[in-house]
């Protein structure tokens, strides 16, 4: 089994998540361990979530044995899933033994091969297991339910618990004999997965495993987008990888939405400059949605789901305008709007929800959460409905991204480490308040909030310069600060914050910061950068103008 998969290090954003399914299959050894089912929108990181739990399991611990597994698509025949299956499992199992990595590539051994090393290791367990399979082989479902079954009959022969990741779990609904799927055979994981000694974990389509009958019961484990210090982590590291530098524009990454593929594939298309800047990271995203990776990765999503050409064309039109409807659209609603039969109108519907285009609530279709993929819906629409040309569709996009990044006002401010340096910061946010007509009592809100964040990077900047970067970004209603200086890594991961210095915090008048900063700014994080850390403060400034309007009508 050849797969690829990022070194610890650099799986930044899911530790919590991670540490959460390692304590989960833990619990195996006192039969205490449940089946569970990642779910989440592509590209949230599943499968690599799941790569990296066989990993922990493999290298940090010796009472549970990993078994990963990755549904092939072109290995849905009963016969030749059964085979795979439980070569890969014999592998890993033996692998885990000795801790031979070598024994995680199998791609090309045989089942003779397997047999060769179950002898040389002397592994009575496992030549019983194949035994029985050859005197399966000649049926297919037999077949494929000892494969599914072996990780529970060596847990029971030997007392060490398997635990069972598989991966693209969902395609094992073309399981078939003789090319005619059958629902039977993916049912046959019902087995295993009873087992207490066998905990399976799974990934997949989430739209597609959610209609299938053998994951219905499985616990269902949200993979969330990642958090700003989570995408700011994947950004360094992908930075590193391709010995590049750059500044990702914060609009930018608000509109890919914490989804670390996206993040990905728009950070390497821009690193093909060794120190992209601003309009390089737009132009990459613009790129990416027209033809690059992300343009085939939902396209090919789209084909597999609706191969005939016709009815992709009106699932196309179909998932356009239930995106730019603020409405959702029924079924009936569809077959009106585009002069189709209710099958038809069913079937697109259906077809979108399981390529994962929309979701699907109580009869009706909405469009995800998505920028990025409305922008690439549009992409497809605009080009095989209205066949536009290409380097007009690069203009619009241009058009529609250029005011978002036109609205938003810069000031960049490089303070020297010197006394009293955090005063002269707050009268540069007063002098900016004014020049963007803000509110006087926020902007002497976010100074007080400003003051406290300059001397907190004062006090941990153990760095080579000695310089506070602060940064003031203005886009319609949001105003974002940044306080950024060469120090010392004094963030907590489990929260997001920096711990405290009990000595500072117990003195006279300290330990106020981090409460005043989060008093007068609607969100604050830390972030770990290139440069060294950065305190950000936001404040809403419609909700604030809100407010006030209500204050007002209350004492009228």
């Amino acid at each position: 089994m050849l797969f690829k998969t990022l070194q610890e290090k650099d799986f930044v954003g899911r530790e919590h998540e991670l540490s959460s399914l390692y304590t989960r299959i833990i619990g195996a050894h006192s039969e205490k361990a449940e089946n569970a089912v990642l779910s989440g929108p592509r590209g949230i990181g599943k499968t690599e979530l799941l790569k990296q739990l066989f990993g922990i399991l493999f290298w940090k611990q010796d009472g549970i044995a990993p078994f990963y597994y990755a549904v092939n698509p072109a290995l849905l025949s009963a016969e030749a899933f059964s085979r795979s299956y439980l070569i890969a499992f014999l592998c890993h199992r033996l692998a885990f033994e000795t801790k031979d990595q070598s024994l995680l590539y199998f791609d090309g051994m045989s089942l003779d091969g397997v047999s060769a090393l179950v002898e040389d290791r002397g592994a009575d367990w496992a030549r019983e297991i194949l035994e029985q399979y050859r005197q399966c082989s000649r049926d297919p479902y037999s077949a494929l339910r000892v494969a599914l079954t072996a990780p529970n009959r060596s847990a029971q022969t030997t007392r060490i618990p398997v635990a069972v990741l598989i991966d693209d779990f969902h395609l094992t609904k073309g399981l078939h004999i003789d090319g005619a799927s059958d629902p039977r055979l993916a049912s046959l994981f019902e087995e295993p997965m009873s087992f207490r000694k066998t905990p399976h974990v799974i990934t997949g389509n989430t739209a597609e495993v959610q209609e299938m009958p053998v994951a219905s019961g499985l616990k269902r484990i949200s993979v969330e987008p990642l958090g700003p210090a989570g995408v700011s982590s994947n950004i360094l590291t992908l930075f590193h990888a391709y010995d590049a530098k750059g500044n990702v524009p914060p609009l930018l990454l608000r509109h890919l939405g914490g989804n670390p593929f996206y993040v990905r594939c728009v950070v390497r298309s821009a690193c093909a400059k060794d120190k992209p800047v601003e309009k390089d990271f737009w132009n990459a995203y613009i790129q990416e949605i027209m033809e690059g990776t992300l343009s085939r990765y939902w396209s090919a999503a789209l084909k597999r789901a609706i191969p005939d050409l016709g009815l992709r064309r009106a699932a196309l039109a179909t998932a356009h305008k239930i995106y730019h409807t603020r409405e959702p659209l029924s079924c009936q609603r569809i077959a009106t709007s585009f002069s189709l039969t209710d099958n038809q109108a069913e079937a697109i519907a259906q077809a979108l929800y399981l390529a994962g285009y929309v979701r699907g609530e109580f009869g009706v279709f909405r469009a995800m959460e998505d920028a990025v993929l409305r922008d690439i819906i549009d992409c497809f629409y605009s080009v095989e409905i209205l066949a536009k040309p290409s380097h007009d569709l690069e203009r619009e996009f241009l058009e529609r991204l250029l005011p978002m990044r036109e609205d938003a006002v810069h000031y960049d401010i490089t303070l020297p480490m010197n006394k009293e340096a955090e005063l002269v910061a707050a009268q540069c946010l007063e002098q900016i308040g004014k020049n963007l007509d803000i509110d006087q009592d926020i902007i002497g809100q976010l100074k007080i909030a400003v003051i406290e964040g300059c001397i907190n990077a004062i006090e941990h900047s153990k760095g080579a310069e000695n310089k506070i970067y602060v940064s003031v970004a203005s886009e319609r209603d949001r105003l974002e600060i940044s306080i950024e200086s060469s120090g010392q890594e004094f963030i907590v991961q489990e929260t997001g914050e920096p711990f405290g210095d009990r000595g500072i915090s117990k003195a006279p008048g300290r330990g106020w910061g981090l409460k005043l900063m989060k008093r007068y700014a609607d969100d604050v994080r830390f972030e770990k950068t290139l440069r060294g850390v950065k305190t950000v403060l936001i404040k809403n400034l419609r909700k604030t103008a809100d407010v006030k309007k209500e204050d007002k009508a209350g004492h009228e």
